[in-house]
């Protein structure tokens, strides 16, 4: 404590006055020493304390301050207190009184003025202090409190507390940095002054509640707690003054006792119902306050993490001014009590509020290991808006009350609108039409080595539409196109556009039934395919197949003398792109016209412009959003497309290579990608997009060189491609960029759980808005269409798209991504929906239970991890599982981890514990109880060796196959990149499927180095 002291000070007066405190309060004069590890107390005999006179001038008032209070006491050598007199002037000071916590509580402060002003002013007057009588000491209440151990009422209130902390949440507060794994306890201290009025209000509504101010301010802390973290369980601290006998209350000691006041937010109740949760929860508290913090966590046993309390993280107290020690009074003298800033910090805040008769002054102490000032200033308003809007209203439901100031609101807003912007309205198929007219000798894309001119692609695409329509495609009509990346999927897209339908492209290695049930569910007339492929698709006589290869001649004897009519419009639908489904069945996303449009025209202009110089390589699956809006930006803008062919997009050696050879000026790739291709020399490399999951720092180093672009991009295929892009920075990126503000014509919003916009900093869903770029909805589920397409709640009109993406603003306008909150994930650049994998699993017969999670490996690498239990005595093999899940799904959703269990671990509340759940095996060698087979040749051993690197498996068994022993297709180019280097051979991910064990990659190994040497 620091009180300024103005006017004629008696220095003599106030160095008795302070020897006096000490002497009558023993607590003061307790030091503490350690006997064979057993701590004991040692009280020093009174005398003379020391009161040192430091001369100094105001501007070194606060540094001065700073550096007495931050000074370590020795608690065996003593004296646990420290005493100063700052000279300013003659009749200006500042008195210095510094305690070790140890042997005072905010009580103790109260008395300690009392004592310290009643004893000056008698010496001033030449009295003797009339101080009253102690009727007990701080050794009385040792005693007793010994006394009470293992008693009946210890037992009891132990008994209360276990079962009041029973399943304990932590209060997970948004932060500004991640928990240090050593925590430092460094901190920093805020000051906020609440309005008169809303002191007086507060009061009033605490009397009419019949309640305490301490439990309205509590109240409105819990709502703020409570929209900062989406809990409805809040544990706050809360000290007991534990001098339950009056003959305590004169005592200087520590008394206090730090409790949990546990609330339930749950049920949206209104303000006025929460003060009585609050009221109801303090009363608990104060009935079983006796038994000390150390003894309820020795009792309950909690889960203990290094820099955590183990019972909660953020305290709360109210002190009057009887209790703050914030009146001196000495004769003759004006005081003012100074803040002095403590740069530690007990928990992960300390809240404090100080009343006086016209203040409610907010005091937060925070640590700095996760806070910034700007957030606890934030913070403190919030309290404040809550606490008004209580005020005004109690009976609203606490989810309804105003947290946010009508500026910050406005901020939010506009921070989330994006650029408004003109734009073509015709369909998309017409301007790339455009440029084929203006330009049609320029090459609109190229794939192994061949070209294909924008006046051939429009004659090419116009014929296949006119076969179409032949066919009987329809304005509206879907129809199927089973097709490998190349020139011809170019045409079959332009083409059923153009003949005024949709297309929903299918990759032609995922299962046929998978293929069927889209097939069906699009109701596809037609499938445009290759004749190759069309073997193996399923058959229906009401579905027609046109193979553009086979039967090119026929589509090219179409007549092309009429010009074709447009059909379409703006809000014609242009494709169904499937995505992964919670039910066990892929969901078809709709897009229109008009939101690849808004898409296309906004990233045309993301690195500046893209002009027909530019060559725009062409990654992504086709069924891959991000493939459909780099084809389409790129057509429309004259650019040429560089399409990887499957083969190149198998080995890292070969996309490298082709992005040299065909001077690609721009790439999209996904952050596994990125990590796996050299970060150059590319000549002609100019601009990269990394998206479709977290964005690593590592990787923007590597790539974001001086002379490239490099954006981070977001977006769901429900927003048509994506809604957000970041250009970042040329510095040393330390953690994920974020991913930015809305492009043009967008509208984003981040929400709490009932909708609430969510201020800075603090986690919130991610709604995104903006009519024309927001997809029709999902083919055939008008009920998810309506629960994820849904009124804009902040606009009169129009819809928002639920992402389900947690994200958050940054301080300045930027949006952080997070994670997701449902069940959906992301793996290499592909959403899946947990959900569909685990219904397909518990589909199998000898499978009773399944939960499937993405997890990082020991070497941060994220996979799925499918759990299970089994119905009857014998379990199905993992081979068995696996082949069970590619029937109906692509292999990339197939886990390659795996974790039986007898049982799953349950919470208190009876669901899956996740946190329980164990981690699966790695280092097996796949065999699966099969005899292990070491390879048997030279090549055997390095093919085992480098699928043991990549899988971190311990040994490989010759007749094991790559995805057998659980790995995935990014993990077989890795594998294909270190054989290929490992032989000067050249291998595609191709030769890993279908089985083949190392045995069988190392003959066909053999066989190219034998054939390498003939022609040699």
């Amino acid at each position: 404590m620091a009180y300024r002291l103005r006017g004629t000070l008696d220095v003599g007066a106030l160095h008795r006055a302070l020897t006096s405190l000490v002497t009558r309060n023993t607590a003061l004069r307790t030091t503490f020493r350690s006997a064979e590890g057993t701590p004991y107390g040692v009280v020093a005999p009174a005398g003379e304390v020391d009161l040192e006179i430091v001369d100094l001038a105001d501007a070194d008032l606060d540094a001065t301050l700073r550096a007495r209070s931050e000074a370590p006491f020795d608690l065996a050598a003593g004296p646990l207190y420290r005493f100063s007199l700052l000279r300013l002037s003659a009749e200006d000071h500042v008195l210095v009184l510094v305690f070790h916590h140890i042997n005072t509580d905010g009580w103790s402060s109260a008395l300690i003025n009392r004592e310290i002003s009643g004893a000056y002013n008698a010496f001033v007057q030449g009295t003797q202090p009339a101080l009253p009588e102690l009727e007990a000491t701080y050794e009385d209440h040792v005693r007793a409190q010994r006394e009470q151990h293992g008693g009946d009422s210890w037992e009891q209130q132990l008994k209360f507390w276990k079962g009041k902390l029973a399943g304990l949440p932590v209060v997970e507060m948004p932060a500004d940095r991640a928990r240090p794994a050593t925590p430092t306890q460094n901190g920093e201290t805020l000051t906020f002054d609440f309005p008169a009025e809303l002191l007086h209000g507060a009061r009033a509504l605490a009397q009419q509640e019949g309640a305490s101010l301490f439990m309205v301010l509590t109240t409105a802390l819990n709502v703020v707690v409570g929209r900062y973290t989406g809990q409805e369980d809040i544990p706050l601290g809360i000290p007991m003054l534990g001098r339950t006998e009056p003959e305590l209350e004169d005592v200087v000691g520590l008394f206090i006792n730090m409790l949990v006041l546990r609330t339930d937010l749950s049920g949206d109740p209104t303000f006025a119902e929460l003060i009585e949760r609050v009221a109801d929860a303090n009363m608990d508290v104060y009935d079983n306050q006796d038994v000390p913090f150390d003894q309820i966590v020795s009792h309950v046993q909690p889960a203990r993490e290094a820099g955590r309390n183990p019972l909660f993280q953020i305290g709360t107290q109210l002190l009057g001014s009887g209790t703050g020690g914030s009146d001196l009074g000495l004769t003759g003298l004006t005081d003012e009590q100074l803040d002095v800033a403590v740069p530690r910090s007990r928990y992960d805040l300390s809240l404090t509020f100080l009343e006086s008769a016209d203040r409610l002054r907010f005091v937060a102490e925070y640590t700095t290991d996760l806070f910034d000032g700007i957030r606890i200033e934030a913070m403190a308003r919030h309290i404040q808006n809550v606490l008004a809007a209580a005020v005004e209203d109690a009976e609203q439901p606490i989810s309804k009350l105003a947290m946010l100031g009508e500026d910050e609101r406005r901020l939010l807003l506009e921070a989330g609108r994006g650029p408004d912007f003109d734009f073509s309205h015709d369909p998309v198929h017409t301007t790339v039409l455009q440029v084929a007219e203006r330009t049609p000798h320029a090459v609109a894309a190229v794939c192994r080595g061949v070209e294909m001119t924008y006046g051939e692609l429009a004659r090419r695409s116009g014929k296949l539409a006119r076969h179409l329509r032949a066919r009987g495609i329809r304005p509206g009509q879907v129809v199927g196109i089973v097709m490998d990346r190349d020139l011809d999927a170019l045409v079959a897209m332009l083409g059923v556009m153009r003949a005024g339908g949709a297309y929903a492209v299918m990759d032609p290695s995922h299962p046929a039934a998978r293929i069927d049930y889209m097939l069906q569910d699009t109701a596809a007339p037609v499938v445009i395919t290759r004749a190759d492929v069309a073997g193996g698709l399923p058959t229906s006589e009401d579905r027609k197949v046109v193979l553009i290869d086979a039967d090119w001649a026929a589509i090219e004897a179409e007549s092309d003398t009429e010009p074709l009519e447009e059909l379409a419009d703006r809000e014609t639908l242009a494709y169904v792109l499937y995505t992964s489904g919670s039910t066990g069945r892929p969901k078809g996303v709709m897009i229109e016209h008009r939101s690849l449009r808004v898409f296309i025209e906004a990233y045309r202009h993301t690195f500046g412009e893209f002009t027909p110089e530019d060559r725009l390589l062409q990654q992504p699956s086709l069924i891959f959003d991000m493939s459909q809006g780099e084809i389409y930006t790129a057509l429309i803008t004259g650019a040429t497309l560089v399409l990887v062919s499957p083969e190149d997009a198998s080995s890292p050696e070969a996309l490298g290579t082709l992005i040299r050879e065909q001077r690609v000026t721009y790439v999209g790739l996904s952050p596994t990608l990125l990590s796996l291709l050299d970060g150059g020399p590319y000549p002609h490399l100019k601009y990269i997009m990394g998206g479709a999951e977290v964005l690593p720092a590592e990787l923007v180093n590597k790539w974001n060189i001086p002379g490239r672009k490099f954006v981070n991009l977001y977006g769901p295929t429900e927003a048509a491609i994506a809604c957000t892009e970041y250009l970042c920075e040329h510095i040393e990126w330390r953690s994920a960029p974020p991913i930015g503000r809305p492009e043009y014509g967008r509208l984003h919003y981040v929400v709490d759980r009932h909708g609430n916009l969510a201020p800075v900093g603090v986690p919130g869903e991610l709604l995104i808005g903006g009519e024309d770029g927001l997809a029709r909805g999902y083919l055939n589920l008008p009920e998810l269409t309506d629960e994820k397409f849904v009124p804009n709640p902040f606009e009169p009109t129009g819809r928002v798209y639920r992402t389900g993406d947690l994200v958050r603003w940054t301080p300045d306008y930027q949006v952080d991504f997070i994670g997701r909150i449902d069940n959906q994930v992301k793996l290499r650049g592909l959403r899946i929906e947990l959900g569909e994998i685990e219904s397909a699993l518990v589909a199998h017969p000898q499978i009773r239970m399944a939960l499937v999670l993405l997890k990082a490996d020991p070497q941060g690498e994220k996979q799925l991890v499918g759990y299970y239990t089994v119905l009857g005595d014998q379990a199905p093999t993992l081979a068995e599982l696996r082949r069970h899940l590619g029937e109906s799904m692509p292999e990339y959703m197939v886990p390659t981890a795996w974790v039986k269990l007898d049982e799953f671990p349950l919470t208190l509340a009876k669901k899956i514990d996740r946190h329980a759940l164990p981690e699966p095996s790695y280092g097996a060698d796949g065999t699966e109880g099969r005899a292990y087979v070491a390879p048997a040749t030279p090549t055997e051993e390095r093919v085992a060796e480098a699928f043991a690197t990549v899988l971190k498996a311990d040994q490989i068994s010759a007749d094991a196959s790559f995805f057998e022993l659980g790995g995935n297709s990014l993990q077989a180019m890795r594998a294909v990149s270190r054989i290929n280097k490992a032989f000067g051979v050249k291998i595609n991910v191709r030769m890993l499927y279908g089985g083949a064990t190392v045995g069988g990659v190392a003959e066909a190994i053999d066989e190219l180095l034998a054939a390498k040497a003939g022609r040699d």
